[in-house]
């Protein structure tokens, strides 16, 4: 029975481990776990396959086309035949009839019944707006795909923003536990001194006011972190209900891998990509327009069976007749050119507006590029000197501590140390995200911050 229970226990432990390592992500998995999950790269996902058969589509168009119908129809009541009298020799006016008046006759052409099944077959030859078309199908695939790749990029960006968020948070969760451990001992040492009458009551109660002040921030920091992962969760499209860890560490993450010297290719770019196939669009656009002015070919065949009878009942049990046709049809444009003159225009007014948009981008890129660089420079700067800072107030606080129980340095001197430590720790802490805001901010504006 005791071997049973262990089994189970095993199992549960083993399905507690197996869960966390599945919600363990290093930064690499959590970008790749949001490109499967997060809704807004799914959604623009299913619209590229949505462009995919929307190709297919217009390319049935230039498929045959078969169709085929069947008809049965019973008149109870067929339409008259109408005639004016004495004006053709073959209807005569009858007795009391005017020449002229008119008559109305049973329907002499028409049974009451009637059966028709057909097949009717049509193949487009040639149309130019067609090829046109086909072509600007295939672009527009292309055009949602790179949609695609810039939600990637987008989803990329805020998943590590997040990721690293949680990682600072934890660390500052760690260090705000040691001070105020540090602090804790502290108190207590001091809270006995002050029994035996080493140190005034004044003491215990600054150490004792900075104490529960850390213990507050804790409370809050705690807090959140737990907002900081749900974020994280919330951008990898994770259910927010479910736990996470993180394999990362900030001790392996490389600051300085960032090279400050590279030059932008736009092709690296999906918004360039995407309006460089929106150009092409455009240049469909115009390019169908202009073919609007051809005519456009088809051939077309149908053939079937059919019968008239008095009685609908009759019509399933007598013969049927073959009948049959083929042929082509020719559509050329004649009138109407002016309108099409003016769609012309207009799309070569869009073309040159997307050529310009482009111009444009290139400056913008350009700009970011260079305003990016700028600023991961700057923060870079900003976080060595915080580092500097960070370690004075360490040495700092230690000395006066030593001063302190050696008494020959005061209270007011440590509380005062250890207040200017945490705030250097927060000042860090803040600079250090700043950078890495700044190199993923800088690698989005080159175009490298997510490939496949």
């Amino acid at each position: 029975m005791r071997i049973f229970y262990f089994l189970i226990g095993f199992v549960l432990m083993a399905g507690q481990l197996l869960a966390q390592e599945t919600n363990s992500f290093s930064v690499d998995e959590a970008v790749a776990y949001a490109i499967k999950n997060q809704v807004n790269v799914v959604n623009a996902r299913l619209d590229s396959e949505s462009a995919k058969a929307r190709v297919g589509e217009i390319r049935a168009i230039g498929l045959p086309q078969i169709n085929g119908s069947l008809s049965l129809v019973d008149n109870p009541a067929l339409q008259r035949m109408f005639f004016k009298v004495g004006i053709n020799p073959l209807i005569p006016a009858g007795p009391g009839m005017k020449p002229g008046e008119v008559v109305a006759v049973p329907n002499l052409f028409q049974l009451r019944s009637s059966g028709d099944a057909s097949i009717t077959a049509s193949q487009l030859i040639f149309d130019a707006s067609y090829l046109v078309g086909l072509k600007a199908a295939s672009t527009y695939r292309k055009l949602v795909e790179k949609q695609l790749d810039q939600s990637k990029v987008t989803t990329a960006e805020n998943v590590k923003k997040a990721y690293y968020l949680v990682l600072v948070n934890q660390a500052r969760m760690h260090l705000l536990d040691a001070n105020i451990f540090r602090l804790d001992t502290l108190l207590k040492q001091t809270a006995a001194l002050n029994k035996e009458g080493f140190v005034e009551k004044l003491d215990v109660n600054r150490l004792e006011v900075a104490y529960n002040n850390l213990l507050t921030e804790k409370s809050k920091f705690v807090n959140l972190l737990v907002v900081s992962k749900l974020l994280l969760k919330f951008q990898m499209g994770m259910p927010v209900q479910d736990s996470i860890s993180l394999k990362d560490s900030l001790a392996t993450l490389p600051l300085d891998s960032v090279d400050t010297t590279a030059s932008v290719d736009f092709s690296n770019r999906p918004e360039y990509k995407l309006l460089e196939t929106n150009k092409e669009l455009q240049k469909l656009n115009l390019k169908k327009n202009k073919y609007a002015f051809l005519p456009n070919l088809s051939a077309f065949a149908s053939a079937g069976y059919n019968t008239q009878r008095n009685h609908f009942g009759d019509v399933f049990n007598a013969p049927w007749y073959g009948y049959g046709r083929w042929g082509f049809s020719l559509n050329v444009p004649i009138f109407g050119g002016l309108g099409n003159s003016y769609r012309i225009k207009q799309a070569k007014l869009e073309y040159e507006k997307v050529d310009n948009s482009l111009l444009n981008l290139e400056n913008a890129i350009n700009f970011q590029a260079e305003q990016a660089k700028t600023t991961l420079i700057n923060q870079l700067k900003s976080l060595e000197t915080q580092k500097r800072n960070l370690d004075l107030a360490e040495e700092v606080t230690r000395v006066t501590k030593i001063k302190y129980q050696e008494g020959v340095g005061s209270n007011l001197e440590l509380v005062t140390a250890e207040n200017d430590y945490k705030e250097a720790q927060t000042n860090y802490y803040n600079a250090l995200y700043d950078v890495i805001v700044a190199k993923i901010d800088y690698q989005k504006a080159l175009g490298t911050l997510y490939s496949e």
